[in-house]
């Protein structure tokens, strides 16, 4: 069916938000919708709706629970994905079938991969983060599913639709009994009330270090559970003194700012800085200006995901300015394009101990640095890149 106030999904229905509440995510190109405003009451039905099914999913066989699985599989291969996430991100659906195509693929792989393992028990809490499209996300939640346990999915508010396609997946496949329950809301809200709830047996979250730093204490003091706290960061590349910067050009400025593949370097793992060796340092910087004039994604940024994303850009550009970083592309952040979206900016000379070079959120800035040969390059970008902020298994 389709959903024009959409709803949570609790008890194998779609069901209203408690006290009524909604909030409004508008499409990037025009339109509005409405999603339900989760609560504490909400997050309570849903948790206990969880753990009544969680005993009768558990009693399954794995053979039996990837069966269904894979019927939930099919069901998302035969939803228009791509047409249905396309205008919440300002892109073409052609833009971005291929990767949804890709995220499909690698979720029959995970089919495969947990057809054997441990089992498990009790209800998790997965965090949905909106740079998971439904075949990432699924994929996700699926070593959990396949090992018996029951999930509570807590859609992002920026990017909403891609967890109810999830669910609508498995609403098509008539998986039962339903392991998954779906809530909306305000992350900050309704994390509240579902961390305050003891007993959980998972809980996951994929966030800006920022809101992990917020959200971490209360999940440490307030439930006895398994922990994975997976940073949201940008990454480096390094071009060694043998490399051809007429080739790797072209891949900086695709990594930087594609717009299906980077979203406008808003996606986890888009390049935020080049470790240039220093003998090349002059020429790669000119194959990238003149790949950045010819590239139509850098002429069509995507808009702002975040609502504070412009702001993180103007903070860079100040910053870059004061350390004595040139901007040799872009523009100052209040001169946007037409549609919002932060025009890619580009810093030249930038020290490798700035602020600058040791930002860590996806965003459309990008560092040049220089380097010599050997090991303290590599160890630099071993210390700027960092790694997932993961608290292990108990």
């Amino acid at each position: 069916m389709e959903l024009t106030r959409h709803a949570n999904w609790i008890e194998g229905r779609w069901c209203e938000a408690a006290r009524g509440g909604e909030f409004e995510v508008g499409e990037r190109i025009g339109g509005t919708e409405r999603w339900a405003r989760s609560g504490a009451e909400d997050a309570e039905r849903a948790l206990r709706s969880c753990a009544i099914s969680a005993a009768r999913w558990s009693s399954l066989s794995r053979a039996d629970r990837l069966r269904q699985l894979r019927r939930v599989h099919a069901e998302l291969e035969a939803l228009p994905l791509a047409e249905l996430l396309a205008p919440d991100l300002a892109l073409e659906p052609a833009e971005l079938r291929e990767r949804l195509d890709d995220e499909l693929f690698r979720f029959v792989e995970g089919l495969e991969l947990f057809a054997e393992g441990p089992e498990q028990q009790g209800v998790g809490v997965f965090c949905a983060h909106w740079s998971e499209f439904p075949g990432a996300l699924a994929l996700r939640m699926l070593a959990q599913l396949a090992a018996g346990r029951t999930l509570l999915l807590r859609s992002d508010r920026r990017l909403p639709r891609a967890a109810e396609l999830v669910v609508r997946a498995f609403e098509n496949a008539d998986v039962a009994p339903a392991p998954l329950a779906l809530l909306h809301g305000d992350l900050r809200e309704l994390d509240h009330a579902l961390f305050a709830t003891p007993g959980l047996a998972l809980v996951r979250l994929r966030e800006l270090d920022s809101v992990l730093r917020e959200l971490a204490p209360r999940l440490r003091s307030r439930v006895e559970t398994t922990r994975e706290f997976w940073r949201v960061s940008n990454v480096s590349i390094r071009i060694v003194s043998g490399a051809n910067p007429a080739l790797l050009a072209p891949l900086c400025v695709e990594r930087f700012l594609g717009r299906a593949g980077t979203l406008s370097a808003q996606f986890p793992g888009t390049l935020a800085r080049v470790l240039c060796h220093e003998r090349l340092f002059s020429r790669f910087t000119e194959e990238l200006l003149a790949c950045l004039e010819r590239s139509t994604d850098a002429r069509r940024p995507v808009p702002a995901i975040d609502a504070d994303l412009p702001e993180h850009v103007a903070h860079a550009w100040a910053l870059g300015l004061d350390e004595g970083a040139t901007p040799i592309h872009g523009v100052a952040p209040d001169s946007r394009d037409a549609q919002g979206g932060p025009a890619g900016n580009v810093f030249t000379n930038v020290s490798p101990r700035s602020g600058l070079a040791r930002l860590t959120r996806p965003a459309p800035v990008l560092a040049l640095v220089r380097v010599p040969e050997g090991t303290a390059a590599e160890e630099l970008q071993r210390e700027l890149d960092g790694g997932p902020m993961m608290e292990p298994e108990r």
